[in-house]
């Protein structure tokens, strides 16, 4: 009998997936993230967390020279402005990848609902192929990057020693959904002390706080959660693959400058976006079926 292929999820979810995605507990985890703030080792250049030294530059206005990738799915397209002085080396490789046509034709290969999907895959199932591009760098942390709802993380393959694991950056991209912000899981955060501006930055815009400080965050997506929540909210196959139903794939995408791709009202630090995402998660599935 011919053995059935494994797709990207079931060959890593037994050593990686089963180890981070865990989200029964997300409010716990977000709790304890704040309360070892400042003893948390993962920071830049090894250091501990201040957490009176936090800068949301991802609700900072861009400049107009700021780079950002818009993508151009069959979804509908939106636009990320990348972070080069937070992840110098990732942005550099990504942008190579970018301009040299790597991610157009690819995959969204996985949706979890209300956590992430993951796309830039050459094969539907986020498998590699003879074209995939194996390159693994370091990751970058940085105290200023947080895993806001529309936040781009690079997810590679594991590395570091037993006593130090990491997550390596690499070519395919986990983009970052939001858990619902519940009054109680509010409350929770609230009680939970360490940078109250942060605290108040994931309850108006969203994120998954457990993916704080593990992974390469390299930009932010600002324009177009019409088509990034459609995403978000996809039908997918089983809960097993978390394939979407319907091909989803990003036909295109390329570099350029805020200047050319202006969405200012996303910045304003006041603005609560969390109420746009279930506008959005409402429309989801007739965007997708157009």
């Amino acid at each position: 009998m011919e053995k059935k292929k494994q797709n990207y999820y079931d060959t890593k979810r037994k050593s990686r997936f089963r180890t981070y995605f865990q989200f029964s507990m997300i409010a716990l985890c977000f709790v304890l993230v704040f309360t070892l703030f400042q003893a948390c080792q993962r920071a830049k250049n090894g250091g501990g967390l201040d957490p009176e030294d936090v800068e949301l530059v991802q609700f900072e206005l861009p400049a107009d020279d700021a780079p950002v990738v818009v993508f151009e799915t069959t979804a509908g397209n939106f636009t990320a402005v990348l972070y080069p002085d937070k992840a110098p080396e990732f942005v550099k490789y990504f942008e190579g990848l970018v301009n040299d046509g790597y991610y157009d034709g690819t995959y969204i290969f996985a949706v979890q609902e209300d956590v992430y999907f993951m796309g830039g895959s050459k094969a539907s199932d986020g498998t590699d192929t003879n074209d995939t591009d194996k390159t693994a760098l370091e990751p970058e942390l940085d105290k200023d990057l947080w895993p806001f709802r529309g936040a781009l993380i690079s997810y590679g393959d594991k590395g570091g020693t037993i006593l130090n694991k990491k997550i390596m950056s690499g070519s395919r991209i986990l983009f970052v959904d939001t858990v619902e912000f519940t009054d109680e899981f509010k409350e929770e955060l609230d009680s939970a002390g360490g940078n109250n501006d942060l605290v108040e930055a994931f309850k108006k815009k969203g994120g998954i706080p457990n993916f704080s400080q593990q992974y390469t965050i390299f930009a932010q997506v600002y324009d177009g959660f019409d088509a990034y929540d459609a995403i978000c909210k996809a039908e997918v196959t089983n809960e097993d693959t978390l394939s979407p139903k319907e091909e989803i794939r990003i036909n295109k995408a390329y570099m350029s400058t805020y200047g050319e791709h202006k969405n200012d009202s996303f910045f304003d630090p006041d603005t609560v976006t969390l109420e746009g995402a279930d506008r959005a998660a409402t429309d989801a599935e007739d965007t997708l079926d157009k």
